[in-house]
């Protein structure tokens, strides 16, 4: 059953973290796996989102293309029945999976991390976050608490944290979002953060949706003039994924980790097709993995063609 979803269609990373599952779920019952039933830990997923997936039942198919000692990989394919059309391709994708214990193997070489322009100070004296206050007070230094996003379900399972936006649209285009995030599954006592749910979270980032639509709306301006009350601003956008691709570059240990930081970026939006990027970093600041897809930026009535009409929220497949 797929859900939870944005309005109509399910979100991404919550069906990223399904076929995540089907990925560990196939490994553990293979008669081929060459892992002998020791957990695998998917390391490299590219996914594409052929058509939109809809809440309800699905078809989840496994194809092994590679069995390997170090690596293997699989084909998997989601597919849901279609009116009168019969069964349907909705994603399809290679993951990549390894043994659990070489991600601890061998020494960690580390780069020289990009992080301009740094992010949002906190109240610590280092300008460091105080995740205690955060979490009892909603607000730290210049990070607060997002409420939840009518209409997108996945939202009622996290607790965001972030900064409020800037007020005009040409800032708004050039901010990059930063965002601190813990698990809240059922909107009950936050949970920690697992490598499944962390498939959620990396399509998870409404700031950068609004950072989305401005460059919309800025497109929009530079061809029409907005005092022309005979042409209309256009909005709520939907930004339904075309293809998404995850690294992760470190197993979350087994307890979990109570928060996640998330560095997005876009570079560009053209033809209606924009590119994000997302970094995943611990409170430590360790790179926990990335991600980069691919998204059309269209007017919401998209969302709800074939389907009920409700109330519009800026939503994500």
């Amino acid at each position: 059953m797929i859900s939870p979803n944005v309005d109509l269609v399910p979100h991404g990373g919550y069906t990223t973290a399904i076929l995540y599952r089907l990925t560990t779920t196939h490994f553990a019952r293979s008669h081929t796996s060459p892992y002998r039933s020791k957990p695998v830990l998917p390391i490299s997923l590219q996914l594409t989102f052929v058509r939109p997936t809809h809440v309800g039942p699905a078809t989840l198919t496994v194809q092994e293309v590679k069995l390997g000692a170090r690596t293997s990989t699989i084909q998997v394919t989601l597919s849901q029945d279609a009116a009168s059309k019969g069964p349907q391709t909705r994603v399809v994708g290679y993951i990549t999976v390894s043994p659990v214990e070489t991600d601890q193997e061998g020494p960690v070489v580390k780069g020289t991390p990009i992080r301009h322009p740094n992010p949002p100070s906190g109240s610590q004296p280092d300008g460091g976050v105080d995740f205690a206050a955060l979490a009892e007070t909603g607000r730290d230094g210049r990070w607060t608490r997002f409420p939840t996003i009518p209409g997108m379900a996945v939202s009622q399972h996290t607790e965001l944290y972030g900064t409020l936006p800037p007020s005009t649209v040409q800032e708004r285009i050039k901010s990059t979002v930063d965002q601190w995030a813990r698990f809240r599954p059922g909107g009950q006592v936050p949970a920690r953060w697992t490598n499944e749910a962390l498939m959620c979270l990396l399509d998870l980032f409404p700031m950068a949706l609004d950072r989305l639509g401005a460059m919309a709306t800025s497109a929009w301006m530079s061809t029409n003039d907005p005092e022309d009350r005979q042409s209309r601003a256009p909005g709520p956008f939907w930004f339904p994924t075309v293809s998404f691709n995850v690294d992760v570059k470190k197993s979350i240990p087994q307890e979990g980790l109570a928060w996640l930081h998330s560095r997005v970026v876009t570079q560009t939006l053209r033809a209606g097709r924009a590119d994000i990027s997302v970094e995943i970093l611990d409170q430590n600041g360790e790179l926990i993995a990335t991600s980069s897809q691919v998204c059309m930026v269209v007017g919401f009535d998209r969302n709800l063609k074939n389907g009920k009409r409700v109330q519009p929220t800026q939503g994500k497949l």
